[in-house]
């Protein structure tokens, strides 16, 4: 799995990146793991979170979108639900959860950075692959990277992923950024798989950015509840196997949620710089919070 509960949360730098992930810079030489295979996110960085502690505690206050409900009941239901004690479930924690927020409405506005990133990921990956358009090399041309055409594919993605989500002050920015990383490191891993490159991008289906999608949104959503809720504090009650077999069920009850919420739905071809494509994310991210709620 590529997170860990030895993770101290975000603060506001990305704790853990894939393999192929240089900074961004045209002079990255940083290569796939050995084999041709993309590697899972790397473990978290053990110097991350003491690195990041001044920034974390500085930006923690504004990180956190004001809520409608009580973060104790909330954490109360998490706490239960890690204990396996009074009757509590993952779907009971969930809903406590949603309605700290504020229900599916509070929750969406606090994804106020998931959304815009989601939306810079659908963007790029719309544009990309849409028919009859100009492919990778004219959209890195809109996006202001034409000096990194004919650059390898690790150097597009993390330059990409700058681009999407560039490092940020705040733990949503990190959250946000992490969300990025994991979820293209989960689609550079199937092109590798399936033997290309960085240019197989331009014959994404439709579906296949759904898929997409619904990664990005419960890797958000999953990562900014565990970060919210403190999983990091709850390992001192339970077991590292039993944090991380929890931190598992919550990641797989969210994606069969955010699925269920789409289901039967199509989503359009995106297009770069189309305005309705905040709103087309924004929703979606409501739409799987109501599921959860």
């Amino acid at each position: 799995m590529g997170t860990s509960s030895s993770n101290g949360g975000p603060s506001g730098k990305t704790s853990l990146v894939p393999s192929w992930y240089g900074g961004g810079t045209g002079s990255s030489t940083q290569q796939p793991a050995s084999g041709g295979t993309a590697s899972n996110l790397a473990t978290a960085n053990q110097n991350t979170s003491a690195q990041g502690q001044g920034a974390q505690q500085a930006n923690q206050q504004g990180a956190i979108p004001a809520t409608t409900g009580n973060w104790k009941d909330a954490k109360g239901a998490f706490t239960r639900y890690s204990k396996n004690t009074g009757g509590s479930n993952i779907r009971k924690a969930a809903k406590s959860y949603v309605r700290t927020l504020g229900g599916s409405r509070g929750a969406t506005r606090s994804a106020s950075r998931g959304i815009s990133s989601g939306r810079g990921l659908v963007s790029f990956l719309g544009s990309v692959s849409a028919p009859g358009g100009g492919g990778l090399s004219q959209t890195l041309t809109q996006l202001g990277l034409p000096a990194f055409i004919g650059k390898s594919s690790e150097e597009i993605l993390a330059k990409i992923a700058d681009s999407i989500a560039p490092t940020g002050a705040t733990n949503d920015e990190a959250i946000a950024r992490d969300a990025i990383l994991t979820t293209l490191d989960s689609l550079y891993s199937k092109i590798l798989d399936n033997g290309g490159d960085i240019t197989a991008l331009e014959s994404l289906t439709p579906d296949m950015i759904k898929d997409t999608v619904i990664e990005y949104v419960s890797v958000f959503i999953f990562k900014k509840w565990v970060y919210e809720l403190g999983l990091a504090v709850e390992k001192n009650t339970v077991t590292e196997k039993q944090a991380i077999e929890m931190e598992t069920e919550i990641k797989d009850f969210i994606n069969a949620e955010v699925k269920l919420s789409l289901q039967g739905k199509t989503i359009k071809q995106f297009e770069l710089n189309d305005s309705t494509n905040q709103q087309i994310i924004e929703t979606i991210f409501q739409t799987a919070y109501s599921t959860l709620e």
